[in-house]
């Protein structure tokens, strides 16, 4: 969860955006807790003395005073993450995501409410009177939900491991009654009667002897009931026992070997760890469900409590199953009712983990994509087993889980004719041996190729073997090989009679889905197509998906695969006129485009308005509250944004295809990596001159100068930023002379030339007053700054950086970064670490591009080593190689030999980036 999130369940924390936030010791940590256990309640100055000083200060005025200035300084140590809100004589803690608020509003979920305490409460804030009033309250809280946790597995059925526990919390609570009753319990339902009564008995004697009491009416009751063995208390409320397995193939065959390396993993895995099932090279089509399936069925005897199946889309047309919503399903799977689930994950991996802890269930996890995705999903403990499919091979789960891997290849060729013979019959094929034999290679040995091909065979009794032979080794074998992604066979005119079924309108928009480069659509989308509101497009896809024509994977987002897509295809170049066709994917490129300029225009901050495309009134646009919510749909939409600047430039939509990767180039920034940018804008370079667009032209080639110069290609980026320049002074275009100067400054300042940079820079200063820009020009006057660094003049760089920051009104991060550098270089090293402190906190960073990100961290990484921070120094040093190498950046070796260095002396040198 993004924000601020407090913890006090446990040891004292603070996060903001999943990063731990430093909270002070002493009085400030005190305080803080104190007000975390009163959430968003007033708590008066008077009570917090109290608490700080335990007890009466010798000075209340000075006390207060004191106060004020803990209060203020646990605000600046907890920056954006601060909660502390000051009222009329006292303090509020004002919080939504407070581990306690979230404990007792899962008063109803015990399993997932204990799942929140992460150890005893408190226990790095030091303070007698905090944990002499307030903990012991928290304690009694938590162990109420523990009696109504063990209420709720008893009442499950769950025994077994009920009775070890619950011994152990009486020893710890000997005079907790509720806990004896519990016990009792839970070993006359183990049939250990006797063990049962002797446990009333002992509790009798401590009662009486401790308080001198007799036990209370429950337990008295309950002893009775013992006696008189009871039905009811034999009773419990039987958990549901899933067979989710899906049914296996009559025809599969061979992979003798495989099954019976399972069978020897199941006899030497029995804690619950993951038995990962994975394709040589990630190879799809190979078998891996089929197998996971056909062995389950073989082995599901041992697994008397249940068989578990979840289809992870790891590797699908739609994004993955996240470990939340798959959490949802198993824990469904268990019998678990939806109004019982959490709604956090990890609350979930609680419930999960708690539930299967004295089962014996075997989980399939089917077509999994990562271990992040697997691994909250896999039993802590127990007698479970977990199946895993993946394309990929999961070594993440091998290094930190103990998951054995079973790599599936092809079949060998033997195997391969088997299945052929077994599906079309031993008399075609023995009446065929050799073509039989021809046939299993041109299918690659590949099962799934097999299957489709022996499909076709088996539905069309006078084929012979050869005739399909010829149709695979003479044509597109692919094509004639992709009828369905299940064995079956779908034929066209199974789909035709659906088609045909529809209402004019549902014909359409079935018909114009098949425009797009992909199956993949929302209500804007799908509306652009057809030309409707996206309110009528929601209503008819709808209509669709009841006709199983699409599929609503998730609310208003839609999807086909691949031969419905294609039929839909078909039936629009059959059926649509050519300007229809080409107005409807005109439209379709307007939503997108005109969208990610929206998204666009939330995540840069300075950006120049973009040119667009004429948009139809139909054409809906996507609209973004701030720029979290603009982030969010850029990362989801990235790879399609991608894909359709290659589409707009192959089907003739130059306009769009130069357009679009300039409304990305934030997109990119954020999302992407150097290979993206020279990418579309290489798309970009072709349309833009396909249309003598010399503005889509310099555009193209300015960003291309970047991408070369992030590969540290100098040459090719001056080249290319000139031509860049040349054009943009041609045609009068001011503000991109600026940028595009300032950008031969950077590339003049990596090449170590820095008069020619000096140069570049204050042209492009001077085009930026002619502008009128005055964040432009702050810019590159940070850039002429960063410059005089680079050639050792210190004292003019900050001279022109404060020029540059008080006509702004405020320090950029670039600009806090040059004077870090400048104060470094004059050897004003606490005030470098002052600024690289202040720069790095939490957030400070988040609207930057990739690249300066790097730049920041390895300068500050080379300035806390100068002082002998070395732990800090790694911190940084570490993150700037990762965002590098994630991004592509030629950099990333000098940041490579800077950690390295770092790592084996404490000490490196070389901190030029250029």
């Amino acid at each position: 969860m993004l924000g601020a999130e407090y913890r006090v369940l446990g040891p004292l924390e603070v996060r903001f955006d999943g990063e731990p936030v430093v909270v002070p010791a002493g009085k400030g940590r005190v305080l803080l807790a104190t007000l975390l256990l009163r959430p968003n309640e007033f708590v008066s100055v008077d009570q917090l003395v109290e608490r700080l000083w335990e007890g009466a200060p010798s000075s209340p005025g000075r006390a207060a005073k004191t106060l004020h200035m803990t209060v203020a300084r646990l605000r600046r140590s907890l920056g954006p993450a601060s909660c502390v809100v000051t009222t009329t004589n006292g303090y509020l803690a004002q919080v939504e995501n407070l581990d306690l608020l979230r404990f007792r509003a899962l008063a109803d979920q015990p399993h997932a409410a204990l799942a929140l305490w992460r150890g005893p409460a408190l226990t790095n804030v030091v303070s007698d009177s905090l944990h002499r009033e307030d903990v012991p309250r928290l304690v009694e809280e938590r162990l109420v939900a523990l009696e109504n946790r063990i209420e709720r597995d008893l009442g499950d059925g769950r025994v077994a491991g009920l009775v070890e526990e619950l011994r152990s919390l009486t020893s710890d609570h000997p005079l907790r009654e509720r806990f004896w009753a519990q016990l009792m319990v839970a070993l006359y339902r183990s049939d250990r009667q006797a063990a049962a009564l002797e446990a009333f008995h002992r509790v009798s004697r401590l009662l009486r002897n401790e308080l001198g009491i007799d036990p209370g009416v429950a337990l008295r009751d309950l002893h009775q009931s013992i006696l008189r063995a009871d039905p009811e208390l034999s009773t419990a409320r039987g958990a549901p026992v899933p067979r989710q397995l899906p049914p296996g193939l009559a025809t599969f065959t061979g992979r003798n070997a495989d099954l019976a390396r399972l069978d020897r993993l199941l006899s030497t895995n029995t804690t619950g760890r993951a038995v990962v099932v994975s394709a040589i090279g990630g190879s799809a089509g190979v078998g891996k469900s089929a197998l996971a399936v056909h062995w389950a069925h073989q082995v599901r005897a041992r697994f008397p409590d249940g068989q578990l199946v979840v289809n992870l889309r790891g590797y699908d047309r739609e994004e993955p199953l996240t470990p939340h919503d798959a959490l949802g399903q198993l824990l469904r799977g268990l019998g678990r009712p939806a109004g019982e689930i959490p709604d956090q994950t990890d609350q979930r991996v609680g419930v999960y983990r708690s539930l299967l802890a004295d089962r014996r269930v075997l989980v399939l996890l089917d077509n999994a994509r990562t271990s992040e995705q697997v691994r909250p999903l896999l039993p802590a403990s127990g007698r479970s087993l977990v199946v895993v499919t993946s394309r990929s091979d999961l070594r993440g789960l091998v290094a930190l889980d103990d998951a054995k891997v079973l790599k599936i290849g092809v079949l060998p060729l033997d195997e391969a004719v088997r299945l052929l013979t077994r599906v079309i019959g031993a008399d075609r094929a023995d009446a065929e041996p050799a073509a039989t034999v021809e046939l299993a290679g041109l299918c690659a040995c590949l099962p799934l190729a097999l299957r489709i091909a022996a499909s076709l065979l088996a539905t069309e009794p006078h084929l012979r073997v050869q005739d399909l032979v010829d149709q695979l080794a003479g044509g597109d074998r692919l094509a004639e090989l992709e009828i369905g992604d299940d064995g079956e066979a779908a034929v066209r005119s199974a789909f035709d009679l659906s088609y045909l079924a529809l209402s004019p309108e549902q014909r359409r928009m079935f018909r114009v889905l098949g425009l797009a480069p992909h199956a993949h659509f929302t209500p804007m989308s799908a509306g652009a197509l057809a030309g409707v509101p996206s309110g009528s497009a929601l209503r008819t896809l709808r209509s669709l998906a009841r006709a199983h024509l699409v599929e609503e994977d998730e609310p208003q987002r839609f999807s086909q695969h691949d031969l419905l897509w294609l039929h839909a295809r078909e039936r629009a170049r059959t059926e649509e006129p050519t300007e229809e066709r080409r107005a409807a994917v005109r439209r379709f490129l307007d939503h997108h485009l005109h969208s990610a300029d929206a998204a666009e225009a939330r995540i840069v901050e300075l950006r120049a308005e973009k040119p667009l495309t004429e948009r139809d009134p139909v054409v809906e646009v996507a609209e973004f509250g701030d720029k979290t919510a603009a982030t969010r749909w850029s990362r989801r939409e990235y790879d399609l944004l991608l894909e359709l600047c290659d589409f707009a430039l192959a089907e003739g939509y130059f306009d769009h295809a130069w357009k679009l990767p300039y409304s990305l180039i934030g997109h990119v920034t954020t999302n992407g990596s150097n290979d993206d940018r020279f990418r579309v804008f290489g798309v970009a370079l072709k349309a833009a001159r396909q249309l003598g667009d010399r503005h889509g032209e310099a555009v193209a080639l300015h960003s291309t100068g970047i991408a070369h110069k992030n590969r540290h290609q100098f040459e090719e980026a001056r080249l290319t930023l000139r031509e860049a320049l040349r054009i943009r002074r041609e045609i009068g275009y001011t503000r991109g002379v600026a940028i595009t100067e300032a950008e031969l400054g950077s590339t003049c300042l990596w090449q170590g030339r820095h008069d020619e940079a000096l140069a570049h820079y204050r042209e492009s200063i001077a085009q930026w007053r002619l502008v009128g820009n005055t964040k432009g020009w702050a810019a590159s006057m940070n850039s002429l700054a960063y410059t005089l660094v680079r050639k050792g003049d210190f004292a003019e760089a900050i001279t022109v950086v404060t020029e540059a920051l008080d006509a702004l009104g405020e320090a950029t991060a670039y600009m806090k970064d040059t004077l870090g550098q400048a104060h470094e270089g004059l050897g004003n090293l606490d005030e470098a670490v002052r600024i690289y402190r202040d720069l790095l906190d939490p957030g400070s960073l988040d609207a930057l591009a990739v690249r300066p990100k790097v730049e920041i961290l390895f300068h500050a990484a080379g300035v806390f080593a100068r002082v002998g921070d070395r732990e800090s120094a790694l911190v940084h040093a570490r993150e700037a190689l990762r965002r590098a190498e994630s991004g592509a950046l030629a950099m990333a070796t000098t940041v490579r030999r800077f950690l390295r260095e770092l790592e084996e002396t404490g000490l490196a040198a070389g901190r030029q980036l250029s």
